[in-house]
This record gives structure tokens, sequence and C-alpha cells, in this order.
């Protein structure tokens, strides 16, 4: 895990064919796209002698997908904002978006009523997923004050995410990662007590 600064991106970009971040190398090749990346991770990796993206069953598999891609979805919806230049125009549009009714808001409330039909508390099976991380990753920043126009309370309304949270962030390998002093203050929002 090397985390590359702004300052280091600029000359680096130059030199990598899809002049974007993330990149993995594997081997003396290099990859990139963000969803295909972190599939491979899972399939390559376990916790518990367990893998984190099921290759033997393909319904498991397609029940992990789902959860990463209402994920992905919900946050391509949200980068619109983006390329909104006028600032009171951005927050508006994303504060409306985590209002009831709103595009990141009904992804939200769907993850959720998922999350709540689990017995184990996982998003799928009875063990640690590539669909854990994928919802414990990509929908905390929302509460982070990090995107302007989001409020920090925008994720109270859903119980079962932030049950999902609370599991997820005390795996001590989670806890241990996110509770790195050198990591960003944006990792506040991974941690429990």
């Amino acid at each position: 895990d090397e985390r590359v600064t702004f300052e280091q991106w600029g000359p680096m970009k130059e030199r990598v064919a899809p002049k974007q971040l993330p990149l993995m190398h594997v081997g003396d090749k290099l990859f990139g796209q963000s969803a295909a990346l972190m599939r491979y991770a899972a399939k390559i990796s376990k916790f518990e002698g367990r893998p984190l993206y099921p290759t033997e069953d393909a319904l498991l598999a397609l029940q992990v997908d789902e959860f990463v891609d209402y994920a992905s979805e919900m946050f391509a919806s949200f980068g619109a904002s983006f390329k909104i230049q006028d600032q009171a125009e951005k927050e508006a549009f994303r504060a409306k978006s985590v209002a009831e009714g709103g595009d990141i808001h009904k992804w939200l409330s769907y993850v959720d009523s998922l999350l709540g039909k689990s017995k184990s508390g996982f998003a799928v099976g009875d063990h640690l997923t590539l669909a854990d991380l994928a919802t414990f990753c990509w929908f905390q920043p929302l509460k982070a004050g990090f995107f302007d126009g989001i409020p920090v309370t925008c994720l109270n309304e859903f119980k079962n995410i932030e049950a999902h949270k609370q599991k997820i962030a005390k795996i001590p390998a989670v806890k241990a990662y996110y509770s790195e002093p050198t990591k960003m203050p944006l990792y506040k929002t991974y941690q429990v007590e």
C-alpha cells in the first residue's frame, strides 16, 4: 500500500499508461481500474481461511458484486457534483442527493435494507467478503465532512449501515489499518471506540 501525494503524482503520471490512480503492480505488469483491482485482490486474499471473493460459488459472487456495484453506482451519481463549478450549486446538488428522495439517499436506503436482512451481520453470507469492505469503505466518507454540502449526519437514519460499520471496524486488521496516526484525517470516520 503506497500512498502517492499530489506532488509525487505529477511527474509519475507521465510514466504510467492509464494516467490515473489507483494502480497495482502484479509481477512486471501494471494494472488500473479500482473495481478490477479490488476484485483481483479479493480473489487472491483470505480472511480467517475464507476467500474475500467467492470464486467457488457463483451465486455468492453475484451477491458480493451486487453490493460492490451498488456502492459504485451511488458514487457515480455523486460524481456529477465534481463538475459543477458554482460552489453554492454544487453544495445544493449534494445536499439534495443525500436528502430523502435523492439519488444517494435511495441507494443508502436500499443497501440499509439489504444489510437489515443479514442474520450474520455481514453483507453476504456468514463471513467477511469484499461486499463488506466495499460497503464499509465507500459509505463512511459521506459523513466525514469531507464533501461540501453533505451533512455529517447523512448516515444517521441508516441503522443497519451503522451496525455494519461497527462490526467491520472492530475486526482487528481493519481497526489496526485505520488507527495508524499517519493515515489521513478522513480515516477517523472508520474508527470505533
